[in-house]
This record gives structure tokens, C-alpha cells and sequence, in this order.
């Protein structure tokens, strides 16, 4: 063991030896010591203690897991799913006929209690980058809706979760009413969480929604056709005539905001109608979360080589509790800005392997303009419901988790849906190129899932594994 951990972590490894080789793990992610994911998860994919851990798919094809869902997801590995997508039985709406299943509970509050439970299995399989999407329907008891959605994100928030979100699904097709005392329903909330950190920084997790924009209704506001980014030269060559055509684009304000500039808000156009349109320098190679941990391991390395404390280099530049967050791997890091890097390179003598992505700079218009790729979809989501010709219900519109598999699942990541029912999620996650777990504890759901995501044509049920599930 000793050997793979000297290549992932920064201290030698007899450091590490006084402690208790079953509290090294522990020990190291208390000091924030660096040490690969990929280490901890085949350590700790053997065995939680109680049951042993599935093994994650492969493939695109769906891992089907039968079963009561807290004891299935018991099986899953910690911090391997890259996204939950699911919506659980409603509460009181519909008898499975199965032992342990939720959504028969004998009030709100209980059926609330064991959905947050859910929840706390759900986080210790969820990575830490990972996002839960829950979508819940309500329930009215003599005449008085229960908010049971609502109540059961507050409380999800009390254990940590963080809301990003509350998506409106609106159902164009929704289900007709006669009733005539109170408005149709015609949506449901979908609750975009995910993990808290507990600390006064907020949490990172994937995102990239350019593949669900949507496109443009107008070309924004901007004032000119300047270039959005010019290059140091570019930008020294042209800047007497940038400057006065800003000049000229921009001239004097006269808007609402005249003599209250501070009660703007965060409105990109106020602030465009305040300041106009100006450059900024900026650095010019976008540096991600992976490349930033590979830059402050390298200065740590050469902080270690000059034998420097942070408070000497800081006190060498003339600052003031700064250089301690250049040499860090939580969430306090950060990078030098370019002409702290060439200082700094002084001080420690490093090499120039860096110095091209960490002191290139740029220029970029501060405007408001349309975004390339579209628009941000926002959170009113009109999309139809699905049914199946052999389901005598409703089903989850494969659009609404394609949409989020889309953006917040990384390319080859894992998808989860711990309330499986006809396999929507898997279904979603293939035609995406994503692997999938879909949990269910009505074996009958089985074949229904396989022949929706075409796996099977067969009209008998699969044959399961002694912890039923299907295999590969």
C-alpha cells in the first residue's frame, strides 16, 4: 500500500506510518492531504461494513437492482454517482404490494421522514461534484394540500442539502379536472440539490449547460461591434481608438438609475446603462479545478525545495495573508494573478513550464451580449407527459431527465434513479452515452425497463442474481 500512496501524496510516506493503517484513510482527509479518488474508491468499494458493494456497469446498458431501496443503495459504493434523477411513489396515491415500500405511510410526516432518510443514503453514494434532481407530487387530505414537496426540501436543507433550484415542470397535457372549487393543477416541482459542504464555501459540482440553451428571442443590448477579446497587442495597438470610439458608444448617462447608481441590482443591462461598455484585463487561458491542483502542487513542491514558510514569501512581496492560499488544496486556493507569478518565480526559482497559461493576458469587452450557444433554459419547463401502451399510467417524460443528464452528467458519468419504475432515467442515460443504476422494488418492473431501453424482447421476467439484480 505504501507504495501507491507515496505516488499520490506529497509527504513521505513514513509520515504516515505512526499511524493505525486502518485510520491512514481517515487521518489523511482530516490534514487535507492529497490522494487519489480513484485509491479511496477501491478501497472502499470492498465492503461497507455490512453488505458488499455491486459492481458498477461498464457500459451504456442499465444495471437493474431489485429490492427495498435503502438496503440496495447500501450496496452501491460511496461517491460513485454523478447524478440522482428520480420520482418517488406519491404519497398515498398508489398500493405497489410490496413489503417496505414508501408511499403508504400513515401521514405526511412519516412519508417526509423516510424520504429524507433516502436522502442520507443517497448523499454517501452521490460524489461530492454530484447534483440530486427529485421530482414529488402533492396530495390534498379534506380539501387541504399537504405541501409535502416543499416540506420535504426544507427538511432536506436542515440535513445539509443545498436547493439550487426549484424547476417548474409545466404538463401542457396535464390531467383534466372537474373540480370546481380550486384551480387544475398543472405542474410539479423538481428540487435541483446538491451537497452542502458545511463550511463557509460553497460546494463545486459539474455543470455545463450549453447542451440544453435555448435559442435567442432578440441580440441583447449591445452598443457596438467591438471585439469581445483582443490580445495584449491587439489591444495596445488599437487602444487610442478603442478608447474613443467607447467614448463616443458610451457618452453621458441619463437613466433611471441618474443620482441612485446603488439601487441598480445585478442587472447586466443597468450596469451596461451606468458604465457602458469598457475592456478588462483579464488572464487569457481558462485554468479548470484539474489544472489548478496541478499548479499549486507544483509550487508547493518548489516552496518545499527553498524551505519557505507562506508568511515569508508574503512578507518578500509586501502582502498580507496572500501567499498561504496559493499553496493550498481545499477550497481556500487560489492562484497568483500574472504578475504575482513572475515575483514569486523570483523567490522560489521554478522553471517557465507555467509561466505561458499563468501570465498571458487579455482583453474583454464588458457588455451585454447574446450568449453564442443560446440562452440559459431557466426553471419553467413545459414538457408533455409520456404514457405506455402497457401501463394504465402516466409516465416520466424521458425529455425532463435527458435535459439534466445533459448538463449536469459528465461524458461516460454515472446516472442513478432509486424509484426506477418503467426505467425513463436508463432509457435517458443510454441515448445520452451515459451508464446507469436503476433501482425498484417491484420485480415486475424488470422486463418493462429492459424491453423500454431494448434490451430484451422476452415476455418472461429476467432471471436475478442472488442480490437481485441483473447482470451485464
Amino acid at each position: 500500500m505504501n507504495g501507491i500512496l507515496d505516488k499520490w501524496v506529497e509527504i513521505p510516506i513514513k509520515k504516515l506510518e505512526k499511524f493505525n493503517r486502518l485510520q491512514t484513510y481517515k487521518k489523511m482527509e482530516e490534514l487535507n492531504i492529497e490522494i487519489s479518488e480513484e485509491i479511496l474508491m477501491k478501497k472502499k468499494t470492498k465492503s461497507n461494513g455490512q453488505h458488499e458493494f455491486i459492481e458498477l456497469p461498464k457500459t451504456t446498458r442499465p444495471r437493474i437492482v431489485i429490492g427495498e431501496v435503502i438496503e440496495k443503495l447500501k450496496k452501491i459504493p460511496e461517491k460513485s454517482i454523478d447524478v440522482i434523477i428520480t420520482s418517488p411513489p406519491y404519497w398515498q396515491q398508489r398500493d405497489y404490494g410490496e413489503k417496505g415500500q414508501i408511499g403508504q405511510e400513515t401521514t405526511s410526516e412519516k412519508y417526509i421522514q423516510k424520504m429524507v432518510e433516502v436522502g442520507e443514503h443517497l448523499k454517501r453514494v452521490l460524489k461530492d461534484s454530484g447534483s440530486y434532481f427529485l421530482n414529488m407530487g402533492d396530495k390534498y387530505v379534506e380539501k387541504n394540500l399537504q405541501m409535502i414537496p416543499f416540506r420535504t426540501a426544507t427538511e432536506m436543507q436542515r440535513k445539509g442539502w443545498m436547493l439550487r433550484n426549484v424547476i417548474i415542470w409545466y404538463k401542457p397535457d396535464h390531467m383534466p379536472s372537474s373540480i370546481k372549487d380550486r384551480f387544475s393543477n398543472t405542474w410539479e416541482p423538481v428540487f435541483f440539490f446538491v451537497k452542502g459542504t458545511g463550511k463557509y464555501y460553497a460546494p463545486e459540482y459539474y455543470v455545463n449547460i450549453d447542451p440544453i440553451r435555448v435559442p435567442h428571442t432578440s441580440n441583447g443590448n449591445s452598443r457596438s461591434d467591438l471585439p469581445l477579446t483582443l490580445s495584449e497587442d491587439e489591444y495596445q495597438k488599437r487602444k487610442d481608438i478603442i478608447e474613443a470610439q467607447l467614448t463616443l458608444i458610451n457618452g453621458k448617462y441619463q437613466g433611471k438609475f441618474k443620482g441612485h447608481e446603488r439601487n441598480r441590482g445585478a442587472s447586466p443591462g443597468a450596469r451596461l446603462s451606468l458604465f457602458g461598455e469598457y475592456y478588462t484585463k483579464q488572464r487569457a487561458h481558462k485554468i479548470n479545478s484539474e489544472s489548478e491542483t496541478k499548479i499549486i502542487q507544483y509550487l508547493r513542491r518548489w516552496r518545499g525545495k527553498r524551505n519557505i514558510t507562506s508568511k515569508e514569501i508574503d512578507k518578500l512581496l509586501n502582502k498580507k495573508d496572500t501567499a498561504g492560499h496559493w499553496f493550498r488544496l481545499d477550497h481556500g486556493r487560489s492562484l497568483p494573478r500574472p504578475e504575482d507569478w513572475l515575483k514569486l518565480k523570483k523567490i522560489l526559482g521554478f522553471d517557465d513550464g507555467y509561466d505561458k497559461i499563468m501570465t498571458e493576458t487579455r482583453y474583454v469587452l464588458q457588455t451585454v451580449k447574446p450568449h453564442l450557444k443560446g440562452k440559459n433554459p431557466g426553471d419553467m419547463w413545459n414538457i408533455s407527459l409520456e404514457r405506455l401502451p402497457d401501463a394504465h399510467f402516466s409516465i416520466f417524460p424521458t425529455e425532463l431527465p435527458k435535459r439534466i443528464i445533459s448538463a449536469f452528467c459528465p461524458p461516460n458519468g454515472m446516472v442513478l434513479d432509486p424509484f426506477a419504475g418503467s426505467g425513463t432515467t436508463g432509457k435517458a442515460a443510454m441515448q445520452l452515452g451515459r451508464r446507469s443504476i436503476l433501482i425498484d422494488i417491484k420485480p415486475e418492473y424488470a422486463k418493462l425497463i429492459e424491453r423500454r431501453c431494448g434490451l430484451r424482447k422476452e415476455k418472461t421476467l429476467p432471471k436475478f442474481l442472488d442480490e437481485n439484480e441483473t447482470g451485464d
